[in-house]
């Protein structure tokens, strides 16, 4: 519902710690196309945050298996697909 949405909407910061990740973290992961689809206005900082958290989970999850940006993009691309 519309209603149930406005109150995912959060700050970039609030979704970092609520992501256990820095804010400059979530900003890289913009800049780098991996939450890009996601966040679309990094000014205005408002987002679905169960839906970017749930992407978060999975870049760090990837990144514990070592992989690289690039890798870690094409597996999101794939799944998204």
């Amino acid at each position: 519902s519309t209603a149930n949405q406005v109150t995912n909407l959060v700050t970039i910061g609030k979704l970092a710690r609520n992501a256990s990740v820095l804010p400059s973290t979530v900003h890289y992961y913009v800049k780098e196309g991996l939450l890009h689809d996601m966040i679309n206005n990094l000014e205005f900082f408002s987002f679905d945050q169960t839906t970017v958290l749930k992407r978060i989970e999975r870049i760090q999850m990837l990144k514990e298996q070592h992989l690289a940006l690039a890798e870690i993009r094409e597996q999101l691309l794939r799944k998204t697909a």
